[in-house]
């Protein structure tokens, strides 16, 4: 029986939206479907909203960012629930595919109490889904949700500008504080250790700025450069964030940024023996997010888009097209949205937190399981780079 199927993406952009949207284009033609993109997320299923037809050769999955366009529109908020419920019935869609975060599913998992919805994510912040069981050792078999389709380039792009900005840190003595993305998880952050950077902060850790301080003096004066790099959701021991805006977004959420500069000052401040010139801030933003998909995350991201229009065709509602890691390597499975999405006792979203047991707070490092967690997606770490000794004499 032919179908009519709506996606749409929403929340921020990622580099495999569009590898995403193209596993759902391809699986909708073999399966004789019809695809309606409706553009710039949830508000493309309200009134005067936009739609268009959508077919495999329109998108380009080698492209990042999403070619329907996206938005942060929160209908439980706006109590337009029943409004993008009719209008997808006037279209005439007989079920629904919302790629996005955990905003964006929980928005679909309430409008799926009343339309037939299934669900593919996505997010470079890699906090849709649950860490595998507390215990000494790491099966990351049981890790919900191994990765977001978006995080891997996201990540990616990370280390790299890590790994690269470390050429002027060292032709100027600088201590550069790299400022990620992650307001309440360090996945990103502790991604840049493939780019070697000589400490990594995480939000998961409060900021502790006597332990940081009397790091970096030890080390700069080891080795005369350092990179730093930061969360832009570090807190402090009142648990609020460092830096914040007054601004809110649809769903509550105050935007973070800016924490680089805050503790550049403060380091400066607390070690009068470094010049000041010598402290310096970089704050990524949304270069983490632009660009093309890296080859894993872009065909994982195809297979997830494949597969949720596979759940619809077996008419199975409230599912989640998930990575999974297993003993055959990385791969799509569904699992019911209960089970990628924790709720507390008040009904809200939990995200998922970075496993702490992936990170060495103590040396504010990557931990041996950590880098395990990632060597599916990158491989081995990889060695670093080491000037040579110049055996420099003075006049």
């Amino acid at each position: 029986m032919s179908k009519r199927i709506g996606v749409l993406t929403g929340g921020g952009d990622t580099p495999a939206l569009n590898a995403t949207l193209k596993g759902i284009a391809l699986q909708c033609e073999e399966f004789g479907f019809e695809l309606i993109g409706l553009m710039q997320g949830w508000a493309g299923v309200l009134k005067r909203g936009a739609y268009c037809h959508l077919v495999p050769e329109m998108i380009d999955e080698n492209r990042g960012g999403t070619i329907l366009q996206s938005s942060r529109t929160n209908l439980r908020a706006s109590g337009q629930i029943g409004e993008a419920v009719e209008n997808l019935k006037k279209l005439d869609i007989d079920a629904l595919i919302p790629i996005g975060g955990d905003d964006t599913l929980s928005v679909g998992s309430e409008l799926s109490n009343d339309f037939a919805t299934t669900f593919v994510t996505k997010t470079i912040d890699n906090d849709v889904g649950g860490n595998a069981p507390e215990g000494n050792s790491v099966d990351y078999t049981r890790l919900v949700n191994y990765f977001c389709p978006g995080f891997p380039s996201a990540a990616n792009l990370i280390a790299k500008y890590v790994n690269d900005i470390r050429t002027t840190a060292y032709s100027h003595n600088r201590i550069i504080f790299v400022e990620a993305m992650g307001r309440y998880a360090g996945w990103l952050t502790l991604a840049s250790a493939y780019g070697h950077p000589d400490l990594i902060l995480v939000p998961e850790i409060k900021y502790e700025p006597d332990n940081l301080a009397a790091c970096i003096e030890k080390e700069y004066s080891r080795v005369g450069n350092l990179v730093v790099v930061v969360s832009e959701g570090i807190t402090g021991e009142d648990g609020k964030l460092l830096t914040e805006s007054e601004e809110l977004d649809s769903f509550g959420h105050a935007r973070p940024g800016g924490c680089s500069e805050l503790i550049a000052q403060d380091m400066q401040e607390r070690l009068p023996s470094i010049s000041s010139s010598n402290f310096r801030h970089q704050v990524l933003a949304y270069m983490q997010r632009c660009g093309s998909p890296i080859p894993v995350d872009r065909d994982t991201a195809i297979r997830a888009g494949r597969l949720a229009v596979q759940a619809i065709k077996d008419d199975k509602v409230n599912y989640v097209a998930t990575v999974m890691r297993t003993e055959n390597g990385i791969e799509t499975q569904l699992l019911h949205l209960e089970k990628v999405l924790a709720r507390g006792d008040d009904g809200h979203i939990i995200r998922r937190s970075l496993d702490l047991r992936f990170y060495d707070a103590e040396n504010f490092q990557i931990s041996e399981a950590g880098i395990d967690y990632f060597r599916p997606i990158f491989g081995d770490l990889p060695e670093s780079f080491y000037y040579p000794d110049l055996s420099i004499q003075y006049i």
